[in-house]
């Protein structure tokens, strides 16, 4: 061969050697990137499931400066790939990206807890003050049962609809909203029994206990003395005795007026007044709406001089009446007070109360005569607000 020849077949060998020794790199580059592509990939799909997590956790509520902390990380590691991935050479360097996206996922995922967290808090927060509300809710529905509020029984149905209201909104996840109304509907329920505690007082001022107490101790001496019956009507124990020479011979369960628990003021206020009267007449079946009746003197000069007095104080309307036709009658036995003011007990009690019992009886009506029920619910109320002072 002639020397020209095999240069030239040596210069084609050197070639084809170098063009199969680039092909060989540029694969291999190649691989390496592809690899580094995918690391990227997957560094950023763990970091966009993290955020999608936290958003799910509802993080945008709970946790939101911690959920743009993560989002800003993410965006961050988007740009930064994005570089890397337009990048002709050298090859894409993936560990910073990686780095970035991983910091993002970090963020994310802190995120998360976090607001799993606060909602965990809030369920607990709104829970505690719901069944704060459905206790005061409960207690003032309690006191309502005693206690005749009038139109301040509006507050007691108020409560109970924002107690509702509470509920509806913990249960469509608005925790906050729910423990907020919560707080509301127990302060209504507390303006409740503050109001009924107001109107209980009396049976825990040892005043009036005193004064109740001895018109029950003269009522039975005088029945002692004179040999003769006499009544004795205990409001807040809703029971009528029957005293005989100052012995008890018997007693009898009563239903009062609706506003029992207050004295009588006038003319359709539903109490049954407090004092000492007398039987002035026996009232037949024929003569009586509610079977028989003992017809006592109310108002006398007594109740006509209070109400005199109220209503030049102006606590009572100048055109209110005093009111009369006060009884102890049948019809009874409906284990509620629904009388307008009179004593109610049943047609048989009634009969045999006609039996012992004459004009002239006396019949004394007191609030109490211990300090009962009604006195420790105005003394605990007394007691709650002392501590609520700041």
């Amino acid at each position: 061969m002639r020397r020209g020849s095999r240069h030239a077949w040596r210069t084609a060998g050197a070639v084809a050697v170098g063009v199969v020794c680039l092909a060989g790199a540029a694969l291999a580059v190649r691989g390496v990137a592809l690899r580094r592509g995918a690391m990227m990939q997957m560094a950023a799909a763990a970091a966009g499931s993290a955020v999608g997590a936290a958003r799910a956790a509802n993080a945008m509520h709970w946790a939101p400066d911690e959920l743009a902390v993560a989002e800003r990380a993410s965006r961050e590691a988007l740009t930064r790939q994005r570089v890397e991935q337009v990048r002709v050479w050298p090859i894409p360097d993936a560990a910073p990206v990686v780095a970035a996206w991983s910091a993002a996922e970090a963020s994310a995922r802190a995120a998360e807890r976090s607001a799993r967290d606060r909602r965990a808090a809030g369920a607990n927060s709104a829970g505690e003050q719901i069944d704060k509300a459905s206790q005061a809710v409960a207690a003032a529905e309690t006191a309502a049962a005693t206690i005749y509020l009038g139109p301040d029984r509006q507050l007691l149905a108020t409560s109970r609809t924002v107690l509702d209201e509470a509920r509806a909104y913990q249960h469509a996840g608005d925790l906050e909203t729910a423990a907020a109304r919560a707080r509301v509907a127990a302060a209504l329920a507390d303006q409740v029994r503050d109001r009924a505690a107001a109107l209980a007082a009396r049976y825990a001022d040892a005043g009036t206990i005193a004064r109740w107490q001895g018109w029950k101790r003269e009522t039975i001496a005088w029945s002692r003395r004179e040999g003769r019956a006499a009544i004795v009507v205990v409001k807040d124990a809703h029971e009528m005795t029957l005293f005989v020479r100052g012995e008890p011979v018997k007693t009898y369960t009563v239903e009062l007026g609706f506003n029992w628990i207050a004295d009588k003021r006038r003319e359709g206020d539903g109490s049954t007044p407090e004092g000492r009267y007398r039987v002035v007449a026996r009232l037949d079946h024929l003569a009586s709406d509610f079977y028989k009746a003992l017809l006592i003197d109310y108002p006398n000069a007594g109740d006509r001089a209070e109400f005199g007095r109220a209503r030049r104080r102006g606590d009572i309307p100048a055109s209110a009446r005093i009111g009369g036709l006060i009884e102890i009658h049948g019809g009874g036995g409906r284990r509620r007070d629904w009388t307008e003011g009179c004593v109610a007990v049943t047609n048989p009690e009634i009969e045999d109360l006609f039996g012992r019992v004459s004009v002239g009886t006396p019949v004394t009506i007191v609030g109490s005569d211990t300090y009962g029920p009604i006195a420790e619910f105005a003394r605990g109320r007394r007691r709650d607000a002392a501590d609520r002072r700041p």
